[in-house]
Order: C-alpha cells, then sequence, then structure tokens
C-alpha cells in the first residue's frame, strides 16, 4: 500500500514538472523532454548495478527498487511529453 502510494506521488511529481517546464517553456519544444532524459541513465545504471557481484546483503534488493521508482518518474513524464505534444499538434491545426 505504501509504495503504490510512494508511486502515486512520484507519478505526479515528474507530471507537474514535466508540465512546468511546457508551460514556462512553450516556444522549444524539446525542453520538456528534459525530465525523461534525465532520469533514463539514473534508471539504467540502477538496473545493471543491480546484478553485479560486489553487492552485499539487500543492495541489490535496493537497487531494484530505486531503478522501479525511477521507472515509474520516467514512463509517466515521457508520456505527459507525448500527450502535451498531440494536444499542441491538434491545437495548431485547428487555427
Amino acid at each position: 500500500m505504501n509504495f503504490i502510494f510512494v508511486l502515486i506521488l512520484l507519478s505526479l511529481a515528474a507530471i507537474a514538472i514535466t508540465f512546468i517546464l511546457n508551460l514556462l517553456f512553450k516556444k522549444i519544444r524539446y525542453i520538456k523532454y528534459i525530465p525523461a532524459i534525465v532520469l533514463f541513465p539514473f534508471m539504467l545504471y540502477n538496473f545493471i548495478t543491480m546484478y553485479s557481484a560486489t553487492n552485499e546483503g539487500f543492495e541489490s534488493l535496493g537497487k531494484f527498487v530505486m531503478g522501479i521508482l525511477l521507472l515509474t518518474a520516467f514512463a509517466s513524464s515521457l508520456i505527459t511529453t507525448i500527450v502535451i505534444d498531440i494536444i499542441n499538434r491538434n491545437i495548431s491545426r485547428k487555427k
């Protein structure tokens, strides 16, 4: 229950950051992709280092959980960006 709540909060934060970047830099289209671009390498790092042999105890489990959290933020930010682009394209076609 608590983990799902954290995932929802993280998704909402990523969506809010993406939306705020879209509002601040409306003319520069690619600025809103920055949160997804920044989150992707950290997510990948956690999933790759999860399999390293030097981990002791539950360190690999912690890296897996961190990777899942970053994956959630990355996916929600990327989906929000794509939806905003589609909406902006439809609005510009109507003009």
